[in-house]
Parts: C-alpha cells; structure tokens; sequence
C-alpha cells in the first residue's frame, strides 16, 4: 500500500507539473492578444483588428524573412518568445494605424494603373487591328 501511495503521489505531482506548463503556455499565447486589446483601449481606433500568432513560421517579402506582417485587418506575428511577440504586435499596431491614412492613396494609385492598362490594351488593339487588314 505505502508503494502505491507514492505512485500515487508522483502521478499526481507529474500532472500538476504538466497542468502548470499548459497554463503557461496558454497565457502566453493570449499575451500577443492582450496588448492588442491594450491598444486598441489605449487609441480607441483599430478595434477591427485581430491578431495571430504564429510562433516558428518562416514568412518572406521581398528575400527577407518576416518577424511580423499586417494583412487587412490582421497582425501575423511569427516571433518564438512572448516577449517579441508583444513587442511586434505594437508595431503592427502602428503600421495598420498608418496604412489606414495611405490607403485611398493607393487606391487611387492602383485605380490610374487599371485605367492606364486598358488605354493601352485598347491602343494596341486598334494597331493589331489595323496590321491584320494591311496583311489581308
């Protein structure tokens, strides 16, 4: 009986260890998440944006690795520690917060480009057009 009480006893210490380290982890999954609340209360702007944390996913942009990357409404944060993770999260905090003030300009922008496209593709059209009936 004393040898199944300490069997007994070592499982039980054994799951309050494991017990610990899965709360741990998961607070400090949500610590990414709760800056960002932070901010979001701190600014009163960006309450739209959502954060994910992706510890040890490789992401590139243009040949560099990313730490962090805004998408629309959503922070991607692939920092391993919490500590990162939070420091990243308040720069894509501000990074979204600046987008939303350069937004229309690049719509703008990208609206100039589709327009200057299809004047183009009409132009060259019309030069295909008339070499076919030169050619007939």
């Amino acid at each position: 009986m004393n040898r199944g009480s300490s069997t007994q006893k070592l499982t039980e210490r054994r799951s309050l260890r494991e017990k610990s380290r899965t709360a741990s982890a998961a607070s400090d999954c949500s610590r990414p998440e709760l800056e960002l609340r932070r901010l979001q209360r701190l600014m009163g702007i960006g309450h739209e944006l959502k954060v994910t944390w992706l510890p040890g996913k490789v992401e590139y942009r243009y040949g560099k690795q990313l730490a962090e990357e805004v998408r629309g409404n959503m922070i991607f944060v692939y920092a391993e520690s919490g500590d990162e993770a939070v420091e990243l999260v308040r720069h894509g905090f501000l990074e979204w917060l600046l987008n939303q003030h350069t937004r229309p300009y690049r719509e703008l922008i990208n609206l100039l480009i589709m327009l200057f496209e299809e004047q183009q593709y009409r132009g060259k059209e019309k030069v295909i057009e008339s070499l076919l009936n030169a050619l007939c």
